[in-house]
């Protein structure tokens, strides 16, 4: 390749991360924002009696509309384009926020809803900047720049909480505003920064070139779901997304119940937690996975990863010491932050060029499910099984991860591997 070509397409790879990691990040910051402040935001709109139930329910229907959203989303900007599937869902979000602001000043319930779906639908713009990390980058550098989206999302796992509680002082729709203020910025430094990344594809030429697809402006067929998963690959990526989701969602429901009732932790110690959890993400996904990538494939990072999130489930599980859940939490973050940059890369080196964002969409459209329905499994668990059951069905989860990378990897060897 030319310098002056390689150079152009460095500049234009720098931007584009620069303007989806800055995407992720403020989004995250919103969710930080307004998870931990939900149950009081609910109280004056609710008798005491449905408080938990309806926060819940507000919880769920965020990541109920993301996994409605995210597969429609991945496929228009296989058809339309990155950029305005990204920019369209940053002013979502900002509109999310302000109805949510809105909702809590006039305390006006169904509004409160409305501002989550529409949150959780526009949150699903994430395939669409995966699809575009992976159109600008080489194979062998695809995990290292999902990990620095990651790494994204974890710093907005630390800030947004943080933010939440200093706004919150000046009053309860601030933190809101603040989020929706964030947002507008985004939505301006994506559409004047944001280079289109789709590839364009050129149609079959006289003199016999092959056809390698329509062109941007080319009516497409659209891929369906049973096509995508038609691919066992494709497939066996899609249900590692729903094990990770099935094992991560463990801490936001029991991981806080089963601390405060062994060892009397607050919402300060629980806090802290959550913190160590998104420094893990961003040390490893910022810095370390770059090395990892390059030294060891997707499919052994994920196998450690799982390893990881095993032990750690299994060591909360049997915690006798506060100690014992710090070690816990450690485990599963660096597990999840190994794990996560490590199947979207993946999934974009299985997913044929002209249908990343469809399978990327549908991938995170699968772990927005598993948000959606493990939360209240734990929950229910947790109160009727046994405060340990959840986290033996989360280690099952990760076991299950564990189990479909190794076998991915046993029918990916030469047949001389397997013996």
């Amino acid at each position: 390749m030319p310098t002056a070509e390689a150079a152009a397409r460095e500049k234009v790879r720098d931007r584009v991360l620069f303007v989806v990691i800055v995407t992720v990040f403020l989004d995250l910051v919103g969710f930080g924002i307004t998870i931990p402040l939900l149950p009081f935001y609910v109280k004056p709109l609710v008798s005491e009696a449905w408080s938990g139930t309806v926060t819940g329910l507000l919880i769920s229907s965020y990541s109920f509309a993301q996994a409605l959203a995210t597969p429609h989303l991945g496929r228009l900007s296989d058809r339309f384009g990155r950029r305005r599937v990204i920019v369209l869902s940053l002013f979502g979000n900002a509109l999310s926020m302000v109805l949510f602001a809105a909702a809590v000043h006039f305390q006006v319930l169904w509004l409160l809803f409305v501002s989550r779906l529409l949150a959780g639908a526009t949150a699903g713009n994430l395939a669409a900047c995966q699809a575009a990390i992976a159109d600008v980058t080489e194979k062998h550098e695809r995990a290292a720049a999902m990990g620095r989206l990651g790494a994204g999302i974890g710093l907005g796992m630390i800030m947004g909480p943080v933010i939440g509680g200093m706004t919150e002082k000046i009053a309860l729709w601030a933190p809101p505003i603040a989020a929706a203020l964030m947002a507008f910025v985004d939505l301006l430094l994506a559409a004047a920064l944001m280079p289109e990344t789709r590839p364009v594809r050129e149609p079959e030429r006289a003199g016999g070139a092959a056809y390698r697809g329509p062109t941007r402006d080319e009516p497409r067929k659209e891929a369906t779901f049973s096509e995508i998963v038609a691919d066992k690959r494709i497939a066996a990526v899609l249900q590692m997304y729903f094990y990770t989701f099935m094992a991560m969602t463990v801490l936001n429901v029991a991981f806080p119940l089963l601390s405060h009732d062994r060892f009397g932790w607050t919402g300060v110690e629980v806090g802290y937690m959550f913190a160590i959890f998104g420094v893990s993400a961003v040390v490893i996904q910022g810095f370390l996975i770059k090395r990892l990538s390059a030294r060891f494939s997707e499919l052994t990072l994920i196998e450690a990863a799982g390893a990881l999130m095993l032990a750690g489930m299994l060591c909360a599980a049997f915690s006798m010491q506060p100690w014992m859940m710090v070690l816990a939490n450690v485990l599963i973050g660096v597990g999840v932050a190994i794990n996560n940059p490590s199947i979207s890369s993946l999934a974009s080196l299985y997913a044929r060029e002209d249908q990343r964002g469809t399978v990327l969409g549908y991938a995170q459209s699968t772990g927005s499910w598993a948000r959606t329905v493990w939360p209240a499994t734990w929950g229910f668990m947790y109160n009727r099984v046994g405060p340990v059951s959840p986290f033996l069905g989360a280690a099952a989860g990760a076991a299950m991860l564990l189990g479909v990378a190794l076998l991915l990897q046993r029918q990916a060897a030469p047949a001389s591997e397997r013996g």
